[in-house]
């Protein structure tokens, strides 16, 4: 029994963890990810940061392998403070007498290489792993404080240490990037240089995912003849093998091309990458066209959205591949593919049987006519997949309500009209009660009964973020193909109370969790049969 709530105890907060992680994320630069922390970020997050000197290291015997005992430490002297100079002195760290630092160091560095650290918890202060730094990054640290909070001349000052000599710099640099919102990238471009740019992205010893920011800058500054250049990486032209790694960041690339070539670019990736016509297309390569469609139909301003529906619908003809887009024709209110979706559902075979759960929530989420008869109609075929699709719906009518009780809508209708925050990539579709709801309901468990009845814990209307651009979870969760299109995302403004909707969730289910336990634990008793 203790182990078992122990380990129930572990995966809930494991889950909290994350829930609260990933809310917490602002909309950022849409095909980037940060490696780690900037040096901004770990510098806030401490109390004290100083730059200092190594002055003892640790024993050559202590770095082995093979050693044993607690882990090797090495003594610093403080050279200069970053911050939290009081917290520093008071702990006796500072001046020519002042006591070393002591701290873990588990690779072997000559004496006086410089070190940055950060320490918690005064007045002792318990120090960080060091990190090593040159007398240029020394610098680079010195001048975070000053540059701005955000914006993009923050981004102008990391600008110029983007695949610097300094790979310590170049990645803090690219981190930056990577979490700065997308607005601010676009707000950059007049100080960018389109040629720089494009030399990095057609470098093929340039890492992946800096190749996917830079693509993402060029597409804010670029010109049509840059567009073409892309456009033969896209297209594989006169390529060596070597040089192929330069395709490497598609969806970032495609997103580029597109944007700077316009609505004509779409036609070059609907052949490339979405009509197959029984040619064989890597998947990954049409993952990555539909992670790119997803971008342009969000930031529109290069390409109405019917254009990019129109390249989704393409999918509609791969029965094995259909699932991918969906959700994304739901979420942006495409209703033209009702008989299609109908046919493939009907049609459906065990290669591809996982397109019916998808197939249902967009019925469900459909306003036009004969959508709730479809589903009643499907539910004779499959009654398990009208029942699985039940399962997610039932989880997202709270999340998809607003505090008035109605449905939330897309930001976008599908021509492109903002009727919402035309910045927010994650308004889903308007989902409307369906007659096709008496046929479903019978199907749900009493759990998902109990979750539908939970009510959704309003916080108040306070902004959460107010910077328009790219929400970095859409390309993320747009990974499960199979997402219940009828699960709108929430907007900017109402992540507050998707942050506690989601915590009550995770405690309800912790709360079921235990109980379980301790009901299996009571019927293993001496009394039990």
């Amino acid at each position: 029994m203790r182990n078992l709530l122990r380990r129930s105890g572990v995966v809930a907060v494991a889950t909290a963890t994350l829930v609260v992680g990933l809310a917490r994320q602002a909309p950022a630069c849409p095909f980037c990810s940060a490696v780690s922390l900037t040096f901004a970020q770990e510098i806030a997050q401490s109390q004290a940061a100083v730059i200092a000197r190594l002055v003892e290291p640790p024993p050559a015997a202590a770095l082995s392998p093979r050693a044993e005992g607690p882990l090797p430490k090495g003594k610093f002297a403080v050279v200069e403070v970053l911050k939290g100079a009081d917290l520093v002195a008071e702990a006796g760290h500072v001046g020519a007498d002042g006591i070393p630092i002591e701290t873990i160091l588990l690779e072997e560095k000559p004496v006086g290489t410089l070190f940055l650290l950060m320490g918690i918890e005064p007045a002792q202060l318990i120090w960080s792993s060091p990190i090593p730094v040159s007398e240029r990054a020394v610098d680079y640290l010195r001048k975070l404080p000053v540059i701005p909070d955000k914006g993009p001349d923050r981004l102008a000052f990391f600008q110029k240490y983007l695949e610097d000599p300094d790979e310590t710099l170049a990645r803090d640099a690219y981190d930056e990037f990577a979490v700065a919102p997308y607005a601010d990238v676009r707000g950059l471009a007049d100080r960018m240089d389109p040629s720089q740019l494009l030399g990095w992205i057609e470098n093929p010893k340039v890492q992946a995912n800096r190749r996917r920011l830079y693509a993402t800058m060029l597409g804010t500054c670029g010109t049509k003849a840059d567009a073409d250049r892309i456009g033969r990486i896209l297209a594989r032209a006169e390529m060596s093998p070597e040089q192929a790694e330069v395709r490497s960041g598609l969806d970032a690339l495609i997103a580029c091309y597109v944007t700077l070539r316009g609505v004509d670019g779409l036609d070059l990736i609907d052949e490339l990458f979405l009509r197959r016509r029984g040619r064989e297309i890597p998947f990954t390569e049409t993952y990555a066209a539909v992670m790119a469609l997803r971008f342009l139909g969000e930031e529109s301003d290069s390409v109405p959205r019917d254009r990019v529906l129109a390249s989704l619908r393409l999918l509609l003809e791969e029965p094995k591949l259909a699932d991918l887009v969906i959700a994304d024709l739901a979420r942006w209110q495409d209703w033209s593919a009702i008989d299609r979706l109908v046919e493939l559902f009907e049609k459906a075979e065990a290669d591809n049987i996982f397109v019916r759960e998808p197939i249902v929530n967009y019925l469900r989420a459909c306003p036009q006519p004969g959508a709730a008869a479809a589903i009643v109609r499907l539910e004779k075929i499959d009654p398990e997949a009208v029942r699985r699709a039940a399962t997610l719906a039932a989880f997202a009518g709270p999340l998809g309500a607003k505090p008035d009780g109605t449905a939330m809508t897309s930001g976008k209708t599908q021509n492109g009209d903002p009727d919402g925050d035309p910045g927010d990539p994650s308004a889903g579709p308007a989902i409307r009660p369906q007659e096709a709801a008496s046929a479903t309901a019978q199907a749900m468990t009493a759990d998902q009964a109990i979750a539908m009845r939970i009510p959704a814990v309003l916080a108040d209307d306070e902004a959460t973020d107010d910077t328009p651009g790219i929400d970095p979870s859409r390309p993320a969760a747009a990974r499960l193909p199979s997402a219940a299109p009828g699960i709108p995302a929430t907007p900017a403004g109402g992540r507050a109370k998707l942050v506690k909707w989601t915590v009550w969730t995770v405690i309800v289910l912790v709360i079921g969790l235990f109980s379980r336990a301790a009901l299996r634990v009571g019927g293993s008793g001496p009394s039990a049969r």
